[in-house]
């Protein structure tokens, strides 16, 4: 047992307060963050600047192919925008400059060995991207807000089946943690009405 100095007592105060402070930034319960979820969620908006969709088969870690899931690549942020991919691994996301670049970086990574320990598996296969372009009208599905982002996924608005299916999704990334208050809403909404317009 190491005895318990000033000092270490300090640093162990300091380092909860920086635990504390930064668990108190994530926004997802906050009255603030509900109010700007309820206006927007169900919303029609059009399509102001193209969003992606990247169409992609998945072998999961005990060898089951998951065909035809789908992932939202656009990523906003106050100063401009970039395309990411979130990889089933923590550390293997993909993050390029264009939609083009993240699948043909999808086409070559991604590659483990099988789960049987018999040779390799490509655990995920780009099919096609997919583009919404502006003039298009989506619905706002789902919102989720955590520590710095807050991300928007879009269905098609339509009839039949159509309209209840993931069309894409856009990101906006804000350069420091969201306040518990989102005193960041007018900001995060500006980048937002860079992409879709409410109709």
């Amino acid at each position: 047992m190491f005895p318990c100095t000033s000092f270490t007592r300090r640093s162990l105060a300091t380092a909860l307060m920086m635990i504390t402070f930064a668990a108190s930034t994530v926004t997802g319960g906050g009255a603030a963050v509900s109010d700007f979820s309820r206006t927007w969620n169900g919303r029609r908006v059009l399509v102001k600047s193209t969003l992606y969709t990247v169409l992609y088969d998945e072998v999961g870690r005990v060898g089951i192919h998951y065909n035809g899931k789908q992932a939202g690549l656009t990523i906003a942020t106050p100063d401009g925008q970039y395309y990411e991919f979130d990889a089933p691994g923590s550390d293997e996301d993909v993050v390029e400059p264009t939609p083009d670049r993240v699948v043909s970086e999808m086409s070559t990574r991604f590659v483990r060995a099988y789960h049987l320990d018999i040779g390799i598996v490509k655990t995920i296969t780009p099919l096609s991207l997919r583009q919404y372009d502006p003039g298009v009208v989506l619905i706002v599905d789902s919102i989720r807000v955590d520590r710095n982002r807050v991300r928007f996924a879009f269905r098609r608005a339509g009839e039949a089946a159509a309209d209840e299916e993931f069309a894409t999704s856009l990101t906006v990334e804000w350069p420091v943690p969201l306040s518990k208050t989102f005193r960041e809403r007018e900001g995060v909404e500006g980048v937002l009405r860079r992409f879709v317009e409410p109709i």
